[in-house]
């Protein structure tokens, strides 16, 4: 605008007021309740010059209604609402806010004042609802006679930095969740003494929950002290340089004044600088590895003990990959071999394998690799002398929890003895057989066309038969098992099914109804056609033969079953003793289980593993404990060897822990071994019941967790015996008791194959 002249006088106040003050001035103010300029308060004028010169967005609400004067920069706020809005009351101006509006009005009319610091407000400045925040200050404006006649509103837009605001502390709130929530532990140290800043949940969990922010490490954690970690911390604070150690040994108290507890850890001391690069802190990181470590150390002994166990056995033990690469032997190997150590490992031992057992033992190995059973076969091994030798290689897999095969456990044991004596008596029975043959033990004549057989005393003595001149052969077919039946009724099919020199097959003799077998070794004579008419031959009563072959069989397969047996159950005793214990404490009660098995072992072979006397079971166990302090009393029973084995453990498992801690710790104690047979009811038969009862020990207290002893009485007894066991843990002293059915027979030990100790 211009210099004024008379007609625009009454503009001057809008002099300088840029945008707006040119579209105030060319508007027709008549309509609204100011009415034209020239008639404006004094007041009003001078007001709206002033907020047309600012740069503050700022708006006059004038008279009752608020009717809207303001400058350009808020005119920009107001966007698409601009210029609509100019001249317009408040609350039409701006509808989504009107009660908002209402209220401001009503207080500074009454001449109040009102401020507003990042007010949250919702605004369609362009025809879409958004949320603002805005920094408002409203204040009264007088008119010439001092009243209230409008509202002055400084408005200045917060959005941009309460959203920055909001999205920091939001970012904030995350990295603290992600601190807090960590799985390894953190925690922020301040200044050279090392003030707890910020710690996360694991770093408590590691002191015991100790309340040590605002604490010095050194108030915070007298346990540490005197271990090198304060020392540590120092080091970092004045060189700048980060220490990282991996498995640190720390003693602390988990619980707040409990004893210190030995932990490991895995940890990052990081020095924190200002932007000036001066350290000010340390950021210290890092995860609790206790379970890690005692693992590893458990796995070491578990190995240790292994291999001690391994290299005091008489066979020929190794191990291999899951792959099968061998990678590991005990010492037997080494000195049956003369191998150099390290060079059997891998394939390195197929070299020791004689040449014409390699593809059967390969493929026997790979076969076992690619199913995971059990791998076993035979071959031989080259000595040291370079002579060969027969040997069993029988392996196992050991899995991991989910079933994974880990490792193969394997052991060659020495058959070679074994094998030459096989094969030389198979090599006498042919050159018996082939001598009673030629020698014509029993001889026979067979007319093919009529059926006729003619025989020696002899030969109708093994059929139970009195001697004949002559009987048809259906006679015989009579006597053979039907089974076994391969002499036929005609003499076309007799022609046919004669043939084969040799048979054998069995009868009921005539005379006693006995099963018997008989080989039968035969010739013919033909006529010129070359058709047999006549049949000669010997025969002979192979019964004893046949009955050494099937006690051969069945001794071999008992003998294998009881081998695989013997190491399962050594097996399963090493690992429930030596598992959570000391390697001499191990020792002590692997030695005396395995003492208690050997007799029970000892007492079976006496009675050729059919049955065994309960009594002699337990004197023979209980003999190394103070027998005068040991009374055993109950009938005459029998029984199997899988009970006496059972029972010989339990009963040494109760013994070893009346000495240690029962009544035979003391002289003043005793035990009462007892047995009785309840008769038979409507419901079940004859029971037995067993119990063992100790008294006039110290008092006695329920162990807190059940070990292997335990599991072996509750168990395992129950299980062998088939029945239930009670064990009670009384004041007076401890009390088991074995309720099953009473043994009827004896059962074979071959009835075990295929089980093993838990």
């Amino acid at each position: 605008m211009g210099v004024a002249d008379e007609s625009t006088s009454h503009l001057a106040f809008l002099s300088g007021g840029k945008e707006l003050g040119t579209l105030i001035a060319a508007r027709d103010w008549s309509s609204t309740p100011l009415g034209p300029i020239r008639d404006w308060d004094h007041s009003l004028k001078t007001t709206v010059s002033i907020i047309l010169r600012s740069e503050v967005p700022m708006v006059v609400l004038w008279g009752p209604t608020g009717v809207m004067i303001y400058n350009d920069a808020f005119a920009r706020f107001s966007s698409t609402r601009h210029p609509e809005v100019l001249g317009l009351n408040v609350l039409e101006g701006w509808p989504e806010v009107a009660d908002f509006n209402k209220h401001v009005m009503e207080v500074c009319l009454n001449g109040g004042t009102l401020t507003y610091r990042d007010q949250e407000l919702e605004l369609r400045r362009s025809g879409q609802p958004e949320k603002v925040w805005m920094n408002l200050d409203y204040s009264p404006v007088l008119d010439i006679s001092g009243r209230p006649a409008g509202v002055l509103a400084i408005v200045v837009e917060t959005t941009e930095k309460v959203t920055a605001e909001h999205w920091r502390a939001s970012e904030r709130e995350r990295q603290r969740q992600m601190f807090e929530q960590a799985p390894g532990f953190m925690a922020m140290l301040f200044g050279p003494e090392h003030v707890f800043e910020l710690t996360n949940a694991a770093y408590m969990q590691l002191v015991g929950h100790r309340n040590v922010l605002g604490l010095t490490v050194r108030d915070a954690l007298p346990d540490v002290d005197g271990q090198g970690y304060f020392e540590l911390l120092d080091q970092v604070y004045q060189t700048g340089k980060s220490f990282v150690g991996s498995s640190l040994p720390v003693q602390i108290e988990r619980v707040p004044g409990a004893r210190r507890e030995q932990r490991w850890f895995d940890a990052i001391y990081q020095a924190v600088r200002n932007p000036g690069g001066d350290v000010i802190g340390i950021f210290v990181q890092g995860s609790d590895v206790t379970d890690r470590v005692n693992a590893e150390a458990a796995q070491r002994r578990s190995e240790a003990r292994f291999r001690t166990l391994a290299e005091s056995m008489p066979d020929q033990v190794w191990t291999s990959t899951p792959d099968g690469l061998l990678d590991w032997f005990n010492p037997l190997v080494y000195d049956y071999s003369g191998a150099v150590q390290g060079t059997l490992d891998g394939l390195g031992w197929v070299g020791i394998v004689h040449h014409e057992d390699r593809p059967r033992a390969a493929s026997a190995w790979n076969d076992a690799l690619a199913s995971g059973d059990v791998y076993e076969a035979e071959f031989r091994l080259r000595r040291h002398d370079g002579a060969f030798r027969w040997y069993l290689a029988r392996a196992v897999p050991f899995r991991d929890e989910d079933g994974a095969v880990v490792q193969w456990i394997g052991t060659n044991t020495d058959i070679h003895d074994q094998k030459i004596a096989t094969e030389a008596l198979a090599k006498s029975e042919r050159r018996l057989q082939l001598s009673q043959t030629a020698a014509g033990i029993s001889s026979l004549e067979v007319d093919i066309a009529t059926g006729s057989v003619f025989g020696t005393t002899g030969f109708w003595d093994l059929w139970g038969l009195a001697p004949h001149d002559r009987a048809h052969i259906s006679m015989l077919e009579a006597i053979i098992v039907p089974e076994d039946g391969d002499i036929h009724s005609t003499a076309q099919s007799r022609d046919m099914g004669w043939r084969g020199p040799y048979a054998e097959y069995r009868i009921r003799r005539a005379d006693t109804g006995a099963l018997r077998w008989l080989s039968r070794s035969i010739d013919f004579v033909y006529d010129q056609n070359g058709k047999p008419v006549k049949m000669f031959g010997v025969m002979q009563d192979i019964t004893a033969r046949k009955e050494a072959e099937t006690r051969q069989e069945m001794l071999t397969h008992e003998l294998e079953h009881r081998i695989k047996n013997i190491i399962a159950m050594v097996a399963a005793i090493a690992s429930q003793t030596l598992r959570n214990t000391d390697i001499d404490t191990g020792r002590t009660v692997f030695n005396e289980r395995l003492r208690a098995l050997a007799k029970a072992h000892d007492l079976l072979t006496n009675t050729r593993w059919t049955d065994a006397s309960l009594r002699q079971v337990i004197e023979n166990t209980v003999s190394v404990f103070p027998v005068a302090q040991i009374a055993i009393s109950g009938p005459p029973v029998a029984i199997g060897p899988k009970m006496a084995l059972s029972l010989a453990l339990a009963v040494n498992e109760l013994g070893t822990n009346a000495l240690k801690y029962g009544a035979l710790s003391t002289p003043t104690g005793s035990v009462a071994i007892e047995w009785a047979s309840n008769p038979a009811t409507d419901q079940t038969g004859p029971t037995l019941v067993w119990r063992w009862r100790e008294s006039g020990g110290p008092p006695v207290v329920t162990p807190v967790r059940q070990g292997f002893g335990t599991f072996l009485v509750e168990r395992v007894l129950a299980s062998d015996f088939e029945g239930s066991v009670r064990l009670d843990y009384y004041e007076h002293g401890v009390e088991c008791e074995l309720t099953a059915p009473m043994p009827s027979s004896a059962v074979p030990f071959i009835a075990w194959q295929g089980e093993e100790l838990p």
